[in-house]
C-alpha cells in the first residue's frame, strides 16, 4: 500500500497540470508520448493481444460483431443507431467519456451524467485533499477489477444508471459502469483522462486499464479495436443493406395494417383474458429478476467481513434491470413493449420452424408474401376459397405486424415504440388464432408460460 502512494506522489507535479489545464480532445492521442498521449494505453493493449487502430473515419461495413470499438472524448454526437445494432448483435464497446458529445448514447442507455465541479464531487476521498484527484477504493467482485485495489480518477464527470456501478462514488453516481446488452456488453468510464500516459502508473490504474482489454476481448481470437479519438467521422451505417422491396406494395401493406388496427381498436378487451395474460408476463418477470439478482449455485461460506463488503456493493448492470427501468413512462403509463416482444419470438420460432426457416436473421427470411403462400399451400388447402383468402390475409397482415416490433433484445436500445395492454392482447389474440389453424396453439401457450433455462442464466461471471 505505502508504495501506491510514493506512486501517487511521484506525478502530483504532473497531476497539477492537468487539472489547472484540463486534458483537451486533440491531446487524446494513441500515438503521442508526452504525458497527455495513450500511447501506453495502445501498449498495454498490444500485451493483451489487442490491436488498436486510430481512424479517423470509421466504415460500418468494415465493423465486424467481434471487434471493439473505443471512443474518447467525442467531438460530434455518435450514430447512436449503429452503435444500438453493433452492441446488440454481440460488439463491445468502450466509451471514455467526461465532458465530451456522447450525450446521445449515453440517454440511448439511460445513463445521465452531470459535470459537477471538482468541489462538487459527491465524493470523500481525494489525493492529497486535493478535489480535482478523486480515490476510489476497490470492493467488490467483477473481471474488471482483478487486481485492483485503488484507482485514481482526474477530475471525472458522474453518471447515474439503474444499475450498480463497477466503481462507484462514496455519496452517490458512478465512475464506471458494465452494461450487457443484447449478445454484446458496453462499458461506460466517466474519466478518459485514466487512460493517459501520466495517469496509468497511478495507484492501480494500469491494472484496470489492462482488465478493460481483456474483459472486452474475452473469448475472441485476433481481437480488432477502432479507436474514435475526439474528431473522427463514419461512413455508412451499421448492418445497413440494399433491399429490392417494392415500395408501393410495402405502402399497401402498411396502410392494410393499419386499417386492422383501427377496425380492431373497437373491439371491447376481455378483462379475464387480460388478467390471465399479465398474470404470464408477471410469472415471467418475477422468475428472470429472481434469477437476475440472486445465484443459481450455494455461494462458500465467506468471513463476516467479507459478506458484509459484499452486501454493500451493487451487482452491475443486467439486461433485465435496465429494461425494467424504461418499463414504465415518465406520465405512468405501462409500456409493454418487452412481453410484446416475448409474444414474437415465440410466436416466430414456432411458425418459421414449421418451414425450415429457424433460426435465421430477419433478413435472410423470405418476404412476407412468400410466407404467407406457403402457408396458404401447406395449411389452408381444402377450405372453402373465402375462408381460405380471408385467413391468408390475416396470416400476412399478422407477418406484416410483427417485422414492426423489435426482437426481445432490441426492445428500448433500438426502439422507443409504447405498446399499451390492449395492444399486447390484441397481437395475443391473433397469434392465438394463426396457430390453432397450424395446430401449434398448446405449444404456444406452452412457451409463454414455460422459461427457458438459457434465457435466465445470468450473464455475470
Amino acid at each position: 500500500m505505502r508504495s501506491r502512494y510514493w506512486a501517487i506522489a511521484a506525478v502530483s507535479v504532473g497531476l497539477t497540470l492537468l487539472v489547472a489545464n484540463p486534458v483537451a480532445g486533440a491531446d487524446f492521442n494513441v500515438d503521442s508520448r508526452d504525458w497527455h498521449g495513450l500511447s501506453d494505453f495502445r501498449t498495454l493493449a498490444g500485451h493483451q493481444g489487442v490491436e488498436l487502430y486510430d481512424t479517423n473515419t470509421l466504415d460500418w461495413e468494415q465493423v465486424d460483431t467481434n471487434d471493439i470499438i473505443v471512443v474518447v472524448y467525442p467531438a460530434e454526437p455518435l450514430d447512436v443507431a449503429s452503435f444500438a445494432g453493433f452492441v446488440i448483435d454481440g460488439g463491445r464497446v468502450l466509451l471514455a467519456d467526461d465532458f465530451g458529445a456522447s450525450k446521445g448514447l449515453l440517454e440511448r442507455l439511460t445513463v445521465d451524467r452531470t459535470e459537477p465541479l471538482p468541489e462538487e464531487l459527491p465524493h470523500r476521498h481525494f489525493v492529497d485533499d486535493h478535489r480535482g484527484w478523486p480515490r476510489f477504493s476497490i470492493e467488490g467482485r467483477h473481471p474488471l477489477l482483478e487486481g485492483v485495489d485503488e484507482v485514481v480518477a482526474n477530475y471525472p464527470a458522474v453518471l447515474h444508471n439503474v444499475g450498480g456501478a463497477v466503481i462507484g462514488y462514496d455519496q452517490d453516481g458512478g465512475l464506471v459502469y458494465d452494461m450487457k446488452l443484447g449478445d454484446g456488453r458496453v462499458v461506460v468510464v466517466a474519466d478518459p483522462g485514466l487512460f493517459i500516459n501520466i495517469m496509468l502508473p497511478v495507484a492501480d490504474n494500469r491494472q484496470f486499464a489492462a482488465n478493460i482489454w481483456s474483459y472486452l476481448c474475452e473469448d475472441v481470437e485476433e481481437c480488432r479495436a477502432w479507436g474514435l479519438i475526439h474528431t473522427f467521422e463514419s461512413e455508412g451505417a451499421y448492418g445497413e443493406e440494399s433491399t429490392d422491396a417494392d415500395p408501393h406494395r410495402d405502402i399497401q401493406e402498411r396502410v392494410d395494417a393499419f386499417n386492422e388496427r383501427v377496425r380492431e381498436a373497437f373491439e371491447e378487451l376481455p378483462g379475464t383474458e387480460l388478467l390471465y395474460l399479465i398474470g404470464i408476463f408477471l410469472v415471467f418477470g418475477t422468475v428472470a429478476y429472481a434469477t437476475t439478482v440472486f445465484p443459481w449455485r450455494r455461494s462458500r461460506r465467506l468471513s463476516e467481513y467479507i459478506e458484509r463488503h459484499r452486501d454493500e456493493v451493487s451487482p452491475p448492470l443486467t439486461e433485465f434491470d435496465w429494461n425494467l427501468e424504461r418499463f414504465a413512462n415518465p406520465d405512468g403509463r405501462i409500456n409493454y413493449a418487452l412481453p410484446v416482444a416475448v409474444l414474437k419470438e415465440s410466436f416466430e420460432e414456432l411458425f418459421l420452424d414449421q418451414f425450415g426457416l429457424w433460426p435465421s436473421k430477419p433478413g435472410k427470411r423470405p418476404p412476407v408474401s412468400e410466407l404467407a403462400r406457403r402457408f396458404d399451400e401447406r395449411y389452408l388447402r381444402g377450405q372453402p376459397p373465402q375462408k381460405r383468402k380471408r385467413r391468408r390475409r390475416e396470416v400476412e397482415h399478422l407477418l406484416v405486424r410483427l417485422t414492426a416490433i423489435p426482437s426481445r433484445h432490441r426492445v428500448f436500445l433500438e426502439s422507443d415504440e409504447h405498446f399499451s395492454a390492449r395492444d399486447m392482447m390484441r397481437l395475443h389474440r391473433r397469434i392465438q388464432r394463426v396457430l390453432s389453424w397450424m395446430g401449434l396453439q398448446e405449444s404456444y401457450e406452452r412457451r409463454t408460460r414455460e422459461l427457458d433455462a438459457r434465457r435466465l442464466r445470468s450473464r455475470r461471471r
